[in-house]
């Protein structure tokens, strides 16, 4: 399993404790499944803090563990959660048979355990002898591996002297119990006692003296450790029972993969975490590690089982799945959106910020870090979903990484993540990985258009505002607050301007006030981080023609301006463009009188060079954006409207416009483009 999921019962999960009446006309399309190509690059100097926004916690492949506790706290039952995030599998009961999990906590080549009353040993011949030494008292036993590799010895702790209890080495392992079968207690290499159910044997791990301890334990009791420490055992009933039948499962396909093996699976994150009866301390402190309510949620499905094609299933799970379920390496691990993820669940949204001192330390052959590329994304969910490849330069080199590479350096949640502030955000209010383009109606409404990433529309418009006929400036793609997603800033008639997060399931959420006096602003554009501190900035324009900075906080607001232009009063439109040269910093597109497409460079410390040229004739376009990539080639684009009511694409290239194409008919019913 996922190394990053929610399981370990004492950290992740429960540390964190899971319409368009006025639209236009619109081709509609399908929706883009397959793996997006993009250019999101960043530059950076060696004093560069990047902040990165990210969704889930895992690798979100199978049952999100937040969703399942929001579906069963909703009403559904454990049958329902499970086909929902595992479709086309048949539950099937089975017998509860033995699984041999490997003791990973066991790591120093030798298997001790507490003596106890009618304890045996047993080896590969199949024959329990009772153990002790007459007369004497023997407080543990151990077992080691000969040196010459001809099997196994054990002996007994008599005061203070190990005392050679076997006649002979024992082939292939040595197992030891209880009889009548009880619990065992092993003793861990840093003194504490690990009690389990079943034996406990030691068998080869490689050249001796190499020993692994191993735990033998029928299915439903290794089950009454794992559920509690994969999934709070105070969750909802059908959560825990969901729980249950997909670590049954998953525990099944381990030992299904490998049934000759020494040990079918192990108890650590690498499979399903396991931790046996209960833990005695040194100190004599006890905890346990099976609780009431998750044993019943076991005895609940009592070998219920999932199974494809005559097998059992790969039953993969993560704490949280950022809304999307990732696609897995079998038919019933599908990418789709999940509505119950988001609720009540921690680690749904989260965000860090990374140094250029930290990505040199894990990356040492890049240098002095110079840009780092998100190259390729899985395609569906929010940014166009998982980061897939990434590539870091710098003075010496640079190097290609994966995305789930990249995650494990910086101990990063999941591998769905964006570099944020540092760009204008694709505006996407359904956060399903399909751009959206939002325009206002004279009468004050916000529609949106879902696009199909290869410039048409996926879905025809839904209204996702009303009364914004009150706003004289509306501008989105913000990230003001660092959070990754792609906001709503507006200036009202009074001057006022407000911040509306996005909640990312296709509207808005409360807004905040983050300034007054800017009625005396022309235009209002996000371009992303101008400053290169990683957060997101603000530009303005006032009736003198000054265009003003306002560097973001990262928390929703802006801190104090400063002019860096003049002369600006001769635009008809401002607009933050990101990056357009894919240089990695962000760039402002301004249209003057004159009807030119003016493109500024940003210089990454809140300045712009010089207008470069890069169109003409623009003036007879009503309303025009900045798009972050409507045509799905991974570069900004450009969409306009002219008097006919036309919607035009231009898909930029990096430093040129492409041929237009009309995508839509009828937009003179809107008076903006956000």
């Amino acid at each position: 399993m996922d190394m990053s999921r929610l399981r370990r019962r004492g950290s992740r999960l429960v540390a964190v404790l899971l319409a368009a009446l006025l639209a236009p006309v619109a081709a509609v399309g399908p929706p883009a499944q397959a793996s997006v190509t993009t250019t999101e690059r960043v530059t950076l100097t060696a004093t560069s803090t990047v902040t990165i926004a990210g969704r889930g916690f895992g690798h979100g492949i199978g049952m999100s563990q937040y969703g399942a506790r929001a579906a069963a706290a909703a009403g559904s039952t454990y049958r329902q959660i499970l086909d929902f995030y595992y479709p086309g599998t048949t539950a099937t009961t089975q017998a509860s048979t033995e699984l041999r999990v490997l003791l990973k906590s066991d790591s120093d080549d030798d298997l001790r355990v507490v003596a106890a009353p009618g304890m045996v040993m047993s080896d590969a011949r199949g024959v329990a002898t009772p153990i002790g030494f007459s007369g004497a008292t023997v407080s543990q036993w151990r077992v080691l591996r000969n040196a010459n590799d001809t099997g196994f010895v054990l002996f007994g702790l008599v005061g203070s002297t190990w005392r050679l209890w076997s006649q002979s080495a024992s082939p292939g392992f040595i197992a030891l119990s209880t009889s009548p079968a009880t619990t065992v207690q092993v003793v861990l290499p840093d003194g504490s006692r690990r009690e389990y159910r079943g034996s406990v044997r030691a068998v080869a791990d490689g050249a001796a003296p190499g020993l692994a301890s191993v735990n033998a334990v029928r299915m439903e009791d290794y089950l009454r450790s794992v559920v509690p420490a994969e999934m709070p055992s105070s969750w909802p009933a059908n959560a825990l029972r969901a729980q249950a039948v997909a670590a049954r499962t998953y525990a099944s396909q381990n030992r299904a993969s490998r049934p000759a093996g020494a040990w079918h699976t192990c108890d650590d994150t690498a499979c399903q975490v396991y931790k046996g009866v209960r833990t005695l301390s040194a100190a004599g402190t006890v905890t346990p590690h099976e609780a009431a309510a998750t044993d019943a949620a076991v005895s609940a499905t009592s070998g219920v089982t999932l199974y494809y094609g005559g097998t059992p299933a790969f039953t993969q799970f993560s704490a949280s799945n950022g809304g999307w379920t990732a696609a897995g390496s079998a038919p019933y691990l599908v990418a789709k959106r999940d509505p119950w993820d988001a609720q009540g669940n921690p680690v749904h949204a989260w965000s860090v910020r990374i140094t250029a001192a930290q990505l040199r330390a894990a990356y040492p052959v890049i240098g002095t870090p110079r840009s780092l590329t998100v190259v390729s994304r899985t395609g569906p969910g929010e940014w166009g979903g998982r980061v897939e490849s990434v590539v870091l330069a710098g003075s010496t080199g640079s190097t290609t990484v994966t995305g789930a590479a990249f995650r494990t350096a910086f101990g990063l949640r999941s591998a769905w993540w964006k570099v944020t502030g540092t760009s204008r955000l694709e505006p996407d209010t359904t956060a399903d990985g399909r751009p959206d383009l939002t325009a206002r109606t004279p009468g004050g409404a916000l529609m949106s258009y879902e696009g199909d990433r290869s410039g048409g529309f996926a879905t025809t418009a839904r209204r996702i505002g009303t009364g914004w006929q009150v706003m004289r400036l509306v501008t989105d793609g913000a990230d003001l607050d660092g959070d990754g997603n792609g906001d709503v800033l507006a200036i009202d008639d009074g001057g006022v301007l407000w911040f509306y997060p996005s909640n990312r399931a296709g509207g808005l959420g409360a807004r905040h006030q983050v300034g007054t006096g800017w009625q005396v602003m022309s235009f209002l554009a996000t371009p992303g981080d101008m400053t290169g501190d990683g957060r997101a900035d603000l530009l303005a324009v006032d009736r003198a023609g000054t265009l003003w900075l306002y560097p973001g906080d990262g928390a929703g607001r802006v801190t104090a301006r400063r002019a860096i232009g003049t002369g600006w009063h001769v635009m008809t439109a401002v607009l933050g463009a990101g990056d357009m040269d894919g240089d990695g910093t962000a760039d402002v597109v301004a249209r003057d009188s004159a009807g030119r497409l003016l493109l500024y460079r940003g210089r990454g410390d809140g300045t712009v060079r010089g207008a470069v040229v890069i169109g003409n004739g623009w003036q007879s376009m009503r309303m025009l954006t900045v798009h972050g990539d409507w045509s799905g080639d991974g570069r900004p684009d450009v969409l306009a409207s002219d008097g006919s009511g036309a919607l035009y694409l231009y898909p930029w290239n990096g430093s040129a416009f492409s041929a237009r194409r009309t995508i839509g008919q009828g937009w003179t019913v809107y008076d903006r483009l956000l």
